[in-house]
């Protein structure tokens, strides 16, 4: 007698590699401002609600309006942890710090911590966001210390 369970799979040890083409139309601006050496995001011109990462469409009331605000680079921060174990993705990489800073305006941000050590770390502290490129020349951003 067969019992309800789930149907039969079939497992394979082949690596299975995804690429994804993500649409960026609408939030182009924010990569484009990094390779600049800014941080930006979206404020709704509706409720003005601000996202961080920016969105096409506002999360509070799904109006498609939006005019781009300036961040600034000032940090303080909130929590963080240190990587030992890289997920898949980062295999390639050595354990890191990342954490979540508090910028000016309220609006919380996840990013990496460069040029500190864990146990220099501490809530609280100044951070500022920095501008960096990737090898294939993609541009992202990190925090370090405020000197």
């Amino acid at each position: 007698m067969m019992m309800d369970s789930e149907p039969p799979t079939l497992h394979s040890r082949r690596t299975l590699s995804l690429r994804f083409n993500i649409p960026i139309s609408k939030t182009h601006q924010f990569w484009d401002s990094l390779r600049d050496g800014k941080f930006v995001t979206t404020k709704c011109r509706g409720c003005g609600m601000v996202s961080f990462p920016p969105q096409s469409d506002c999360p509070e009331c799904m109006s498609g309006d939006a005019e781009w605000v300036d961040l600034g680079t000032e940090a303080e921060l909130v929590t963080f942890t240190y990587v030992q174990v890289t997920p898949t993705s980062f295999v390639a990489n050595d354990p890191y710090l990342v954490g979540i800073g508090r910028l000016g305006n309220g609006l919380k941000v996840l990013a990496w911590i460069e040029g500190t050590t864990l146990e220099k770390l501490t809530p609280g502290m100044k951070l500022k966001v920095e501008f960096r490129k990737t090898g294939d020349g993609s541009s992202y951003y990190v925090f370090v210390p405020a000197t």
